[in-house]
């Protein structure tokens, strides 16, 4: 995953979305530094939604809008940029969404809901044997 410091206003955001949408891989963006939100393609967002709900009977439950109407769509290229009321942006070419601009926090959230959704997914054996596996992995990092 890339770390870019951008705003999507700037006149490489379509590049961006267009490199998303050929590779699959996410973009971080980043703000002095930290990351703030992350640019994922569509699919990768639909599947993590579907495997959080399965855990979480449910998707996330929204906060308030942060916009009460959201402005008008924003052009990047060959892309259209719509605003969402909870935050974040879909982005579409044509008549297909492509990538979506989420809020890194609620990225992450939806990635921990969706590892227990899939870990829940399994049968007994499964699990119990996963679980045997990850306790054999070596340590991250050099192991001191």
């Amino acid at each position: 995953m890339d770390d870019v410091e951008l705003m999507e206003g700037s006149s490489d955001f379509g590049r961006l979305v267009a490199e998303v949408e050929a590779s699959g891989e996410r973009v971080r963006v980043t703000e002095e530094g930290e990351p703030d939100r992350v640019l994922l393609a569509a699919a990768e967002l639909a599947a993590l939604e579907y495997w959080a709900a399965r855990h979480h009977k449910g998707a996330r439950p929204e906060e308030e809008p942060a916009l009460g109407c959201p402005p008008g769509p924003t052009t990047y290229g060959p892309y259209l940029g719509l605003s969402r009321p909870h935050g974040g942006m879909t982005l579409i070419r044509g008549s297909v969404v492509v990538a979506e601009l989420r809020d890194a926090e609620a990225v992450a959230w939806l990635e921990e809901q969706a590892g227990y959704g899939r870990g829940g997914n399994m049968g007994p054996k499964q699990s119990a044997a996963f679980a045997e596996f990850l306790a054999r992995q070596a340590p991250d990092g050099d192991g001191r």
